[in-house]
């Protein structure tokens, strides 16, 4: 026996829709609560534990990471891009801390050669495509954000995207036969602090400090400084 009235109709309650970045953020916040912040931790990761709040170095800026408030801020202002609050939290959980302070490639970790051509696409092509097109344009933006010159072949700039994660990109010029090129160099022990996935996300969060995008949401503090 059917009871339902024709009359009425029924009204489908639309789900929120689910910010994965947003909700990345809220469970590595979780998984900070568990750590005691001894001064030998903060000191081994760059940062400063004060009243429950990790200050965290990034490109010449400080991420704010706010552990009874559950939010990250920029320079303590304006909120943090979701994507800076995530890879905040993922280094700060890092299990391994001992120090390896050797110049590798992308390439060279065991964990990332699934992700190349992705990397290949995501940071060297967009890189070579954008900030890289020239040397003069990737110069004034690397001494913008406060670069470092490295030295060898091309033209290298080194950056501290976390006291830990420095990253350099070297840019080569071209010829008659050959496209520019780029390189970029991670130091080794990165490969405890940040699973394959984040370390992706590293050099994409430097591209767009080079491009300008702000480090906050709602174009707040930039992560280049005036």
């Amino acid at each position: 026996m059917n009871n339902s009235n024709p009359d009425q109709t029924s009204v489908a309650i639309p789900l929120p829709r689910q910010n994965p970045y947003e909700l990345a953020l809220q469970r590595g916040l979780d998984a900070l609560q568990i750590f005691a912040w001894t001064l030998d931790r903060c000191e081994a990761l760059g940062i400063e534990e004060v009243e429950g709040v990790l200050r965290l170095p990034a490109l010449g800026r400080t991420l704010c990471i706010d552990l009874a408030q559950r939010c990250v801020l920029v320079d303590d202002t304006a909120p943090a891009r979701a994507a800076w609050g995530v890879l905040a939290a993922h280094y700060l959980c890092a299990g391994q801390l001992a120090p390896d302070p050797r110049g590798v490639s992308f390439s060279d970790f065991p964990d990332c050669r699934s992700y190349l051509s992705v990397f290949g696409k995501r940071i060297t092509g967009r890189f070579l495509a954008t900030t890289g097109r020239t040397e003069q344009r990737f110069v004034q933006a690397a001494e913008a954000l406060g670069g470092h010159k490295v030295s060898g072949a091309g033209v290298g700039y080194g950056f501290a995207v976390f006291p830990r994660v420095p990253i350099s990109i070297v840019r080569y010029d071209g010829g008659d036969e050959f496209p520019p090129g780029a390189s970029v160099i991670y130091r080794a022990d990165i490969e405890n602090l940040l699973p394959a996935e984040d370390r992706v996300v590293a050099a994409e969060l430097l591209l767009d400090a080079l491009a300008g995008k702000p480090m906050s949401e709602n174009g707040g503090p930039s992560a280049q400084r005036s």
